[in-house]
């Protein structure tokens, strides 16, 4: 008896709008991306009850004739690829011919197209045609979807509010908007018009109508390539971040897709300036030939696999660092309107008094820090304190004995001449530009944070017992894994030694893990052996830095005199990244002397 049985094309057509009509939303992708394919400049999509109600999509691309719009329902009946040649070699966004007879699958699907002649109508329900005719429409397409899902109740069951369905539709065109800044989208729900673009091809302008004009002014041009790849778009300044990773938006020849490489690369370079907990904006289009691309590898076509993706990632390190490099990535002030008072002003003259505090210590700088190469390009001379002190009786000022040594100096970026200090933590600077207030405890950490990790890249690979042994359990596969690449953990000063068949034992470490927690960054460096990256010992470190330039650090409510707070933030201007503390915090936060101006009402 026969058990095996091909399935009748209706059927298959469901199942195939199972994997690639999901919700509403799938359906408005899959129609706009075939107005994109045919090179509409101008496409009106209308919602109604999120999705369920209708998706009307109406374009001005060059159309389809009658025997292409018969041909369309019919699946894999497709005029973007004609061999196996065409699939290497993707130029257009749909190309596998499912979506249309997918759709009208679950759907009453009504199509109206003209080629600028004669038109023609044709409506299918259900995956079945109900009528045909000639008609005399404009030139372009108009598809017409309504009753969706209204044949399959189980998938009916499962979609969300109107409210959720169409913020997906609405997501969706977002992304397309910034993808296709060139094209004109109109999107309508409920006949409210919500998201209109110009299409005159300038991407900060599509952001500033999605994000607003704050975000739009706060983004940052990116544009380099090398032989193979041309990576453009914008990311934000320190200043504009998320608490989550939705608003990187990464295309690869205009595609949405979901690039890893792109974002993994991205959220690295961003790292040294970001708390953990934080995120930038950045909307990166990346132009390759097709031929290095593979699309065909998810049914929705969300994720390309590249074939040099490591010369990517190399790109797109070194360009996002020499951007963020360039650019002055201080935090500004957020200056608002002065809100009107009722109160009678008091006009008399206070004198204001920079002076220290004597109430607290006035102390000096205790922790050998970077040096320093004034504008003057004379050689600075960095002090190295000895913690000597003694205790004047009569100003009660904590004094230190000083000893000089001559490391290789470093350029100042800017020359920030000190006023004073608030609250014994913020400094008051000033230079031509502006107005600078910098937390003392921050801009001490970065300084001592930049000067450990130059120290902890010569690290001292010597080995020393530890007191009790650690003992690690994993998996017989990752074991497996573990003992044909444990030469890899070698080479940063790891011995595992067999510890029965699930687990090894680590009997010595390295001089320079004498001050982390061992356990953790052995862990951290068995998973990256085990997920295929490179062991970087530098990056399991940082937290370990960044916790002893903490504890190293000036701490806030320590008062200081002129020389050691200048001092303090000639070290900050001298570092590679003078903006943020380890952890993510801003050290500078910046008034120009039009904020100040404004302030003060002096302009309007």
């Amino acid at each position: 008896m026969e058990t095996i049985r091909v399935l009748d094309s209706h059927l298959a057509n469901q199942i195939a709008a199972g994997e690639v009509i999901e919700r509403p939303a799938n359906v408005v992708k899959e129609l706009v991306e075939n107005s994109i394919d045919a090179k509409a400049n101008n496409i009106q999509v209308y919602i109604e009850e999120g999705g369920l109600g209708l998706i009307r999509v109406v374009d001005n691309g060059i159309g389809m004739s009658k025997e292409d719009a018969r041909l369309c329902f019919y699946r894999h009946a497709t005029s973007k690829i004609k061999d196996d040649f065409d699939l290497f070699h993707i130029n257009s966004l749909g190309f596998r011919g499912e979506a249309i007879p997918s759709i009208a699958s679950v759907s009453r699907f009504s199509l109206k197209t003209s080629q600028g002649e004669q038109g023609y109508h044709i409506v299918y329900e259900y995956g079945k045609m109900i009528e045909e005719d000639d008609d005399d429409g404009r030139k372009g397409t108009e598809m017409c979807i309504t009753q969706l899902f209204q044949n399959v109740p189980a998938r009916l069951k499962y979609m969300r509010s109107v409210n959720s369905e169409f913020a997906a539709i609405q997501g969706y065109m977002e992304k397309l908007a910034l993808s296709y800044p060139n094209v004109a989208f109109s999107l309508y729900h409920q006949s409210k018009l919500v998201l209109k673009t110009k299409g005159n091809g300038h991407l900060l302008e599509v952001i500033a109508t999605i994000y607003g004009l704050a975000v739009a002014k706060n983004m940052m041009a990116i544009d380099f390539k090398d032989e193979e790849f041309h990576v453009s778009g914008y990311i934000s300044k320190l200043d504009l971040t998320r608490s989550n990773k939705n608003y990187m938006l990464s295309m690869v020849n205009h595609r949405v897709v979901k690039n890893q490489i792109a974002l993994e690369t991205l959220m690295s370079a961003y790292r040294p300036y970001l708390a953990n907990d934080r995120y930038p904006i950045a909307f990166l289009n990346i132009d390759i030939d097709p031929f290095l691309v593979d699309v065909n590898v998810h049914p929705a076509k969300l994720e390309v696999r590249f074939s040099k993706s490591q010369q990517l990632k190399e790109l797109l390190e070194k360009g996002l660092q020499d951007c963020l490099k360039k650019q002055d990535l201080t935090y500004k002030a957020v200056v608002e309107q002065p809100k009107k008072s009722y109160f009678k002003p008091d006009f008399t003259q206070t004198q204001i008094d920079f002076s220290p505090s004597f109430e607290s210590k006035v102390e000096h700088i205790v922790e050998p820090t970077l040096p320093i190469v004034r504008e003057e390009n004379q050689n600075y001379k960095m002090s190295f304190v000895e913690k000597e002190r003694f205790n004047d009786l009569n100003t009660n000022v904590t004094h230190e004995v000083v000893q000089e040594i001559k490391p290789q100096p470093r350029l100042m970026k800017r020359k920030l001449i000190v006023k004073g200090q608030v609250h014994g933590t913020y400094l008051i600077c000033e230079d031509e530009k502006g107005m600078y207030i910098i937390d003392q405890h921050a801009a001490k950490e970065r300084v001592n944070y930049e000067y450990y990790l130059e120290k902890f890249k010569d690290r001292d690979l010597s080995l020393q017992e530890i007191l009790i042994p650690i003992t690690l359990e994993y998996p017989q596969s990752e074991c497996l894994l573990i003992r044909e690449k444990r030469h890899l953990l070698e080479d940063v000063g790891v011995y595992l030694e067999d510890f029965g068949e699930n687990s090894f034992i680590c009997r010595k470490l390295p001089l320079w893990m004498k001050q982390i927690d061992e356990q953790l960054y052995i862990e951290e460096m068995v998973s990256q052996l085990l997920h295929g990256q490179k062991i970087d010992p530098l990056v399991l470190q940082e937290h370990a830095i960044a916790t002893l330039s903490c504890k190293a650090s000036v701490k806030g409510n320590t008062f200081l005199d002129m020389n050691n707070m200048q001092h303090i933030v000639d070290e900050l201007m001298c570092c590679e990244n003078p903006y943020v503390c380890p952890h993510g915090r801003p050290t500078i936060i910046s008034y120009t002397k039009y904020d100040l101006e404004k302030i003060f009402k002096r302009v309007v």
